[in-house]
């Protein structure tokens, strides 16, 4: 044992002190997050309220519609069809979206999106024919959309620069909160009004439809915001021949990787809740839990990306977290040992999808202040677009080879993605001094 593990009676309180550090570190991040909260404005606490209750229904009918649909004799191949049919719509009307939304005020359109998603949201829950839920399901998704795209610039014109990182930040776990609640929730109601009235259909029925009602609610916060119309100085979302030959290249690099993301996130994920009611014959309120805990491991995800971030950069953690997923994937595909299965689930579920708020974050440091809106909706249509064509064919490859192939799949196109991405961007992040941690250089990106 050397000197320094011995204890002295000389110990001065400046000696002491280092000891004490981290906690004393912690309380001054605890409370400097606090401080920046209270920054919040009226209106910003008002829109975080209505996501919160619009998220709880999305992810009640993105937990259980599948489900629900399964109960009604509906074949992978065909919900599929629905589950892609909500991408299709959010596809078409995203860019347009983002255009009007830079040039009117948003409350209108947030108050029609609220409304008319649950509207859609109902005759899905209500109607059997695969046509009609094709349809609904295509202007469910276009209204929600409207709803997705305002709160990046809700946020920046309700935000002063002090606070807006806590906002958006704030705003995603808000999302995974939501999920969490809608999934541990409505499992468990299903069940439970299945119990009670003899027939499991009523049970997904009428928890759909209180999902519903809890978005519905969101018109309440909505409504008592107070919306200004773009302030002059605000760019606008604009696209230009001239534009597009000078950025086009960087805009087909930012998106295509979010594009083969997606095509491979499209073939499985949905089905996931049907993997495990097939492969391991769970009940909704298990499956419920399950997601409510990937859930949970998506939120310490996200609290964690920013220390990697400073010591990797943002590329490197995407590419280091998407990498570290795939052999929970791989593990996904083949196992039949339930505990086994779960914990891949979290850690699949965690690791990869850390890396989505760091991909637009990452987007918008290579963005001119003027096309930031452009990029965004391009992330967000290169996105939906994949999902919207693998969804569809990713029920046919489950129906006729089963979920191990398709899952080895999607992890060939986990592959490409990633290797793409940091081959195109490797370059766009220098190292700084410690305290500046990784440097974004436009400069240096494609």
């Amino acid at each position: 044992m050397s000197d320094r593990d011995l204890p002295t009676k000389s110990s001065t309180p400046s000696q002491a002190r280092p000891s004490s550090a981290p906690l004393e570190s912690a309380k001054t991040a605890i409370a400097d997050y606090i401080a920046h909260v209270r920054l919040f404005s009226r209106n910003a606490r008002l829109y975080l309220l209505g996501s919160f209750l619009m998220g709880i229904n999305f992810h009640v009918f993105q937990l259980l519609l599948n489900l629900y649909l399964k109960q009604l004799g509906f074949v992978e191949g065909e919900i599929g069809l629905v589950v892609s049919s909500r991408a299709v719509g959010m596809t078409l009307i995203a860019i347009p979206a983002a255009v009007l939304m830079s040039r009117v005020k948003l409350k209108p359109l947030l108050l029609a999106s609220c409304l008319l998603f649950a509207i859609f949201s109902y005759f899905i829950a209500s109607l059997q024919m695969l046509t009609l839920l094709i349809g609904f399901s295509i202007l469910a998704g276009m209204s929600f959309s409207f709803y997705r795209v305002a709160a990046a610039p809700f946020y920046m014109r309700n935000t002063s620069r002090k606070e807006r990182t806590h906002v958006f930040s704030f705003s995603f776990g808000m999302m995974l909160a939501a999920g969490m609640v809608g999934s541990i929730g409505s499992g468990k109601m299903v069940m439970l009004i299945g119990g009670w009235t003899g027939d499991i259909i009523i049970g997904y029925q009428v928890t759909l439809y209180i999902g519903i009602l809890i978005g519905l609610l969101a018109l309440i916060p909505f409504f008592l915001i107070r919306a200004a119309r773009p302030s002059q100085e605000e760019t606008r979302i604009s696209i230009s021949a001239e534009q597009l030959k000078r950025r086009g290249g960087f805009y087909f690099k930012i998106a295509v990787c979010n594009f083969i993301i997606g095509l491979g996130a499209g073939l499985i994920i949905p089905f996931l809740n049907l993997y495990f009611r097939d492969r391991f014959n769970l009940s909704p309120d298990t499956i419920g839990f399950y997601y409510f805990v990937v859930q949970f491991s998506m939120l310490l995800g996200s609290l964690s990306g920013p220390i990697l971030v400073r010591k990797f950069g943002l590329v490197r953690t995407v590419v280091i977290t998407q990498i570290a997923s795939m052999p929970f994937m791989l593990i996904l595909s083949y196992t039949y040992f339930l505990p086994l299965a779960f914990v891949a689930f979290v850690f699949r579920g965690g690791l990869m999808n850390l890396g989505v708020p760091l991909i637009t974050n990452f987007g918008m440091e290579l963005s001119e202040k003027r096309e930031q809106g452009l990029v965004n909706a391009l992330l967000m249509v290169a996105w939906t677009s994949s999902w919207m064509l693998s969804a569809a064919i990713g029920g046919r490859l489950i129906e006729t080879y089963g979920y191990t192939v398709t899952m080895n799949i999607t992890i060939v196109l986990y592959i490409i993605a990633t290797a793409t991405y940091y081959g195109f961007f490797r370059n766009a992040e220098t190292r700084g001094d410690t305290s500046a941690g990784w440097i974004v250089t436009r400069d240096n990106a494609p």
